[in-house]
């Protein structure tokens, strides 16, 4: 017979201590409670399990279970399997898998038709356009460190869902001002709205990652890769939504459609959402104590000069296209390349980092391919004259590189910052 203060092996038991007014199936029930808060608890640092000598770990579940190879062991317990991808956890990704779907689309859906409509009928220069282009990421650049600092105040999942909706109901105000007089005024709200729609996208976007953060630890790169599969393939088809709503029913609808369909979501996503537990407090330190971490630092300018590359095709690509006196259909089939190649390949890269591969060799590797694709698009004087299969081969590079250069990004961050 087991004593209930001195268990089996006749030794103290340290989680089953009896207090006068306690009775000893008090005690049993609260050490069984407390267990059970405990396997409840999943962390992805192992070394913080410290078996006893009769003990081991397991290496699929990360507990400690009894060692049957060691004396005196008590019998073994069936161990508990591992945490999976529950229907509560497929749900939560499907959702925010078509969030970042629709916000992806509604940030490149003017681009077809946008810079035509104001150089011509409202009169503003090819700077100011690109300004209104460039302030919905200047925006997502100043709040999302605000956001992220004081997420856990106000809440992730009502930041997640407002920021949906304040991005889709700015999209339908910016193709109201379709109506507005040319002029400044024009230009104004045209940044205001592009602004607001850059404030509630950050929003979205970094209580996104906290979420794949806090429901995901076990598969953070399979789930970013996902997300960035959906993000790469709402760049690519958010030019031609745009341009097919904007043939239909002109400059207003396109916006209207979206925005629409955004507000809608986040409607329906306070009662289907799942409820995301987060501590109520801020978090500590500081972004600039956090740049000055050498891999931290490393992992930003990565980022940070992928995206700029980039926004160098944007401008640049469609003139390099026109030399080549090609159609507009097949032109923007070319534009589409490298985003769904991106939104291809991502899931792949996000699966070979949760399987234990190098993140940092694929990084670097992903960041010489890209630098590869960009020699190739000019090319540059060394390579040779211009071909059009050769700016298709870059741009194929591109997409590639780019997505096995940014996936492991978020994860080695993360664990940097842990």
């Amino acid at each position: 017979m087991i004593d209930a203060e001195t268990g089996e092996d006749g030794e103290p038991n340290e989680h089953l201590v009896l207090s006068p007014q306690q009775s000893p199936t008090q005690a049993f029930s609260d050490a069984a409670l407390e267990d059970k808060r405990a396997e409840s608890t999943h962390s992805i640092d192992k070394c913080d399990l410290v078996p006893a000598a009769n003990e081991m770990v397991d290496n699929e579940t990360s507990k400690i279970i009894a060692d049957p190879k060691a004396p005196d062991a008590p019998a073994q317990l069936e161990p508990s399997r591992p945490v999976g991808w529950t229907t509560r956890k497929k749900l939560l990704l499907s959702l925010m898998l078509v969030t970042q779907l629709t916000v992806s689309c509604s940030f490149s859906l003017l681009a077809p038709f946008f810079p035509t409509e104001a150089e011509q009928r409202k009169k503003l220069s090819k700077s100011q356009i690109g300004f209104i282009f460039g302030c919905f990421q200047m925006s997502n650049l100043i709040m999302a460190p605000l956001f992220g600092k004081y997420l856990s105040l106000l809440g992730v999942k009502y930041l997640y869902i407002s920021g949906l909706f304040l991005s889709g109901g700015c999209l339908i105000c910016f193709g109201i001002l379709d109506r507005a007089p040319a002029g400044p005024s024009y230009l104004a709200l045209c940044i205001l709205c592009r602004a607001l729609g850059g404030v509630g996208s950050s929003a979205s976007v970094t209580s996104g990652f906290a979420i794949v953060a806090q429901e995901f630890p076990h598969a953070i790169a399979t789930a970013t890769g996902l997300l960035e599969m959906v993000n790469g393939a709402g760049f690519g088809l958010g030019p031609f939504v745009g341009g097919a709503l904007y043939e239909v029913g002109g400059f207003v609808v396109p916006f209207a459609a979206v925005g629409a369909t955004m507000m809608l979501m986040s409607v329906m996503y306070i009662f289907i959402f799942p409820s995301i537990k987060s501590a109520r407090r801020a978090y500590s330190g500081s972004l600039l104590s956090l740049i000055r971490i050498p891999a931290i630092l490393i992992m930003s300018m990565t980022v940070f000069f992928a995206f700029f590359g980039l926004a160098f095709l944007d401008v640049g690509l469609g003139p390099h296209l026109k030399t080549f006196n090609l159609s507009v259909i097949v032109t923007g089939v070319i534009f589409m390349t490298a985003p769904i190649l991106y939104a291809l390949t991502a899931p792949i890269w996000g699966w070979l980092v949760d399987r234990g591969h190098a993140g940092r060799i694929m990084i670097v590797v992903g960041n010489l391919v890209c630098v590869t694709g960009m020699v190739l698009i000019g090319p540059v004087p060394i390579v040779g004259k211009s071909h059009l299969w050769l700016t298709i081969l870059a741009i194929v590079i591109l997409g590639i590189g780019f997505a096995c250069s940014q996936v492991p990004v978020f994860r080695d961050m993360l664990m940097t910052a842990r």
